[in-house]
């Protein structure tokens, strides 16, 4: 616990000079309601855009993963159809041989 306190102090310490350097370094400031906030405030509002820019990243690459994987899937079906429909006279003829066979052996016996 106390190694948590510890780290939770450096983090805070951390992001409030880090968020003051920003600020001061770059002349980066959010303004809201014509005020500038606070370094704190700073930190915020990016992480909160930062996240939002994960979820869209997230919905951007499930929506890809899921693309490829419907057109790899129609590609497999179309395949399967145009073999079905090139072969189909094949398939009927070893119908038909496996039907005339299969009802030839129950009139044998």
């Amino acid at each position: 616990m106390k190694q948590f306190i510890i780290a939770l102090v450096i983090g805070l310490i951390l992001v409030n000079c880090f968020g003051s350097l920003v600020g001061d370094w770059f002349g980066f400031h959010i303004m809201m309601a014509e005020e500038y906030l606070s370094p704190w405030e700073n930190i915020v509002a990016l992480s909160i855009i930062a996240v939002v820019f994960v979820i869209v990243g997230f919905i951007v690459a499930v929506s890809l993963v899921g693309t490829l994987v419907m057109g790899a899937l129609a590609a497999i079906v179309a395949l399967f159809v145009v073999g079905i429909s090139a072969f189909w006279p094949v398939l009927l003829v070893i119908g038909i041989v496996y039907a005339l066979r299969r009802s030839h052996r129950q009139y044998a016996r």
